[in-house]
């Protein structure tokens, strides 16, 4: 409904006004009524109408005086004026204040009509506007949001980004002022031994959302303070990026809302400081192994991490992923029981987090590898369940059968060639903004970039480089036909190098510029729209 005010310094007219027609009926509310402009002028200030209808000769403040402030108050409101026929200078007046309308004394009921009739065009057509236009800002922030936590997860993971793209996804994501900060990582999730205080009949699970909410809710409490992400590989739990000096009193407030929202107990894992985007995951394992030494403990909910030893090394981590994706079953247990006892030998806790780390590798091969055969994420390996083992051996055995289960179901998906380009495939929509070589892929799955250049041609039926270009160019075009954005923007976001670059390739696969493409899609949706 639209709010209507009428000024009018005579009562019969106001209430004549409201009876000539249906306003209900037309989509409008009689919100206001004022005997003289100043008493709409007080209207105007402390509330919101869509429509005002007024009379030019009023006492106390005429309608001349009342448009020239009315919007000020109000920039977007329709204006019909109503006048007698010796007052006609008034209307004039009015309609250089930029009226809508304005109707002669006495006011027909026709006249009326039609009249509001075409103001009700007005306002849903800029209601229109204003909704789509929120609606686009909507899926930018969606969007934007999912990209810098794919980000953040990139970098978290050790994921090998190309140096050049950096300063670029750094300064989109606004992270200059984290780049070389000193940050803490928080683990937050939902404590298993906690779940008999949630409302009867919510399983964990539904849980989740909630819990994501809150969280979501509680880092935005700290504008410029905390940066907020999750692994859809463990749902269920949250992750947090801290300015040093903060982490505390976050974690203190997100236990004690998650308990007073959703009557649960939250398990959080507090990382040891670090200094320099470059130690980022450094800070992040930091944290999921507090996370984990919380919840062995089942005491505090929260467990300082004193171990500030390094984490395994780079080239340990690609060896291990090598023989997973190679099912070399044998290496791998040679190099995970080297690592393990190793890491037994020093102290319980550095075999924790050892282990812990040897199922992220695992995890990343296995999202890579698995999920398309699967239809999902591979369920079958999850932080938690290191919490119960106590000797390498053991950790061992659960590593190996994990691996074991890696190499059957990677055999059972059917051809190893495809299984890889489809998992390629992925890599590339999911990074598609990134930086993208053919070197750098090659390198992600352990070939030569030439074996698999040709690897990936026969797979996909098309080159690399156009596969990419086609990926980047399909999100270009729903960001041409969805949002406002500039093709500056739209290059910079698909990950295209320049927008002359990005011009010439759209032109060559579309013939037409991005500009015009916009413009025709525009034209095609008011030629499709019946309402136009």
């Amino acid at each position: 409904m639209y709010n209507v005010l009428i000024a009018d310094d005579e009562i019969e007219v106001r209430e004549g006004l409201k009876l000539k027609v249906d306003w209900e009926g037309m989509g409008f509310a009689i919100s206001g009524e004022a005997a003289n402009g100043l008493e709409a002028e007080e209207l105007l200030k402390s509330h919101s109408y869509d429509l005002l209808i007024t009379d030019m000769n009023m006492p106390v403040m005429d309608g001349v005086q009342l448009l020239d402030i009315c919007r000020s108050y109000n920039p977007s409101i329709q204006i019909i004026i109503i006048t007698g026929y010796e007052d006609f200078q008034y209307a004039r007046a009015g309609v250089r204040s930029q009226a809508m309308d304005y109707l002669l004394k006495p006011v027909t009921r026709d006249d009326l009509k039609s009249a509001v009739n075409k103001i009700k065009q007005e306002l849903d057509k800029n209601r229109k506007v204003r909704d789509d236009s929120e609606m686009m800002q909507w899926r930018l922030s969606q969007y934007y949001k999912e990209m810098k936590e794919r980000f953040l997860l990139d970098l978290v993971h050790g994921s090998r980004l190309p140096p050049s793209s950096l300063p670029e996804r750094i300064r989109l994501f606004h992270l200059e002022d984290w780049q070389d900060g000193r940050v803490c990582f928080i683990t937050a999730g939902m404590r298993e031994s906690g779940m008999q205080k949630a409302p009867q009949g919510r399983a964990p699970e539904q849980l989740r959302l909630p819990f994501e909410l809150v969280c979501h809710e509680i880092a935005e409490s700290y504008p410029g303070g905390v940066q907020v992400f999750h692994d859809a590989a463990h749902p269920g739990i949250m992750q947090f990026i801290t300015l040093d000096g903060i982490q505390h009193e976050f974690a203190d407030k997100l236990a004690a809302q998650a308990s007073s929202y959703l009557t649960i107990e939250v398990q959080v894992g507090l990382g040891l400081p670090v200094l320099g985007i470059e130690r980022w995951k450094e800070g992040y394992i930091h944290s999921l192994l507090a996370w984990n030494l919380a919840g062995r403990q089942n005491g505090p909910d929260r467990a300082p991490v004193t171990d500030q030893s390094p984490l395994l090394s780079e080239e340990t981590s690609r060896a291990l992923h090598r023989c997973l994706i190679r099912g070399e079953l044998e290496s791998f247990r040679s190099m995970i029981r080297r690592e393990l006892r190793e890491a037994f030998r020093l102290s319980p806790s550095r075999l924790v987090r050892s282990l812990f780390q040897i199922t992220l590798i695992m995890e990343s091969t296995a999202v890579d590898y698995i999920r398309h055969s699967q239809g999902g994420e591979p369920l079958w390996i999850s932080p938690e369940w290191v919490l119960w083992l106590e000797t390498p051996e053991q950790a061992e055995r659960l590593l190996m059968q994990w691996a074991q289960d890696f190499v059957d179901q990677h055999q059972e998906s059917g051809d190893r060639g495809a299984t890889l380009i489809e998992s390629a495939k992925r890599y590339i929509e999911e990074n598609y903004m990134q930086e993208l070589s053919l070197t750098s892929l090659a390198e992600h799955y352990n070939y030569h970039p030439t074996y698999f250049s040709e690897m990936f041609k026969e797979g996909a039926g098309v080159s690399f480089i156009q596969y990419v270009t086609e990926v980047r160019m399909k999100h270009a075009v729903r960001l041409l036909q969805e949002t406002r954005l500039t093709v500056w923007d739209i290059a910079e976001l698909t990950g295209f190098s320049s927008p002359g670059y990005f011009s010439s390739k759209f032109k060559k696969m579309f013939n037409q510029s991005p500009s015009e493409f916009r413009l025709s899609q525009s034209e095609k949706i008011e030629h499709d729209d019946p309402k136009k």
